[in-house]
C-alpha cells in the first residue's frame, strides 16, 4: 500500500511538471522603448526649464539634480541598483570627457550675472546645452542598461564616444521641442515614423 501511494505521488509530480513546465527563473522585463523615451523627454523638458533660472550657478545645481534623478528613474525601470555617488562620478567623467560641453553651461551660467543681455543669452545657452546633455545621458544609460549593464560595470571609454554622438543629436531634439507640445520626436526612429 505504501508503494502505491509513492507511485501516485510520483505521477502527481510528473503531472504538475507537465502542467507547469520548467520552473520559472526570475527575469527582468525590459521596459518598452517608448516608455524610456518619454521618461528621458520629461527630464529634458525639466533641464530646459532649469536653464531659465536667473541665479548664476543655481541652474547648474538644478541640472545636476535632474540628471541624477534621470539615471535613478532609468535604474528603477531596468531593475538596476542605484548608487548616487557612483552616478555622480560617472556623470562628472562623461562631462569632463567632453570638456567644451562641460564648460559651456558653467560660463553661460556666470554670464547671467550681466544684466539683460547676459541673462537672456546665458539662459538660452544653459537651456540648450543642458537639455541636449540630459538627452545624451539618458540615451547612454538606456543603452547600457538595455545591454544588461549596471552602475558597477559602466564602461566610460565606450560611453564617451556614444555620449558625444547623442549630444549632437540632443541639440537637434531640443531645438524641435516646443513647450506644451505632447508628442515630439526624440529619436530619428520617431522622426522616420512621423514622415512615413
Amino acid at each position: 500500500m505504501a508503494k502505491k501511494s509513492s507511485e501516485t505521488m510520483n505521477e502527481e509530480i510528473d503531472l504538475q511538471e507537465q502542467t507547469l513546465g520548467e520552473p520559472e527563473t526570475e527575469t527582468q522585463v525590459m521596459p518598452i522603448e517608448c516608455e524610456i523615451d518619454a521618461l528621458i523627454r520629461k527630464r529634458v523638458y525639466a533641464a530646459i526649464g532649469v536653464g531659465f533660472v536667473p541665479v548664476p550657478l543655481a541652474d547648474l545645481a538644478g541640472l545636476t539634480a535632474i540628471q541624477v534623478e534621470l539615471v535613478y528613474a532609468l535604474t528603477k525601470a531596468y531593475g538596476v541598483e542605484f548608487k548616487k555617488e557612483r552616478v555622480k562620478a560617472i556623470l562628472s567623467s562623461l562631462g569632463t570627457g567632453v570638456v567644451s560641453v562641460a564648460s559651456v553651461p558653467f560660463f553661460a551660467s556666470l554670464f547671467k550675472s550681466i544684466p539683460i543681455i547676459g541673462t537672456t543669452t546665458g539662459a538660452a545657452t544653459v537651456s540648450i546645452v543642458g537639455g541636449a546633455s540630459t538627452y545624451a545621458i539618458g540615451k547612454v544609460f538606456d543603452r547600457h542598461f538595455r545591454r544588461g549593464g549596471n552602475l558597477l560595470n559602466f564602461d566610460l571609454q565606450e560611453a564617451k564616444a556614444y555620449f558625444k554622438a547623442k549630444l549632437e543629436e540632443g541639440k537637434g531634439v531640443v531645438a524641435k521641442m516646443k513647450p506644451g507640445k505632447k508628442e515630439d520626436s526624440t529619436s530619428p526612429a520617431a522622426e522616420s515614423e512621423a514622415t512615413a
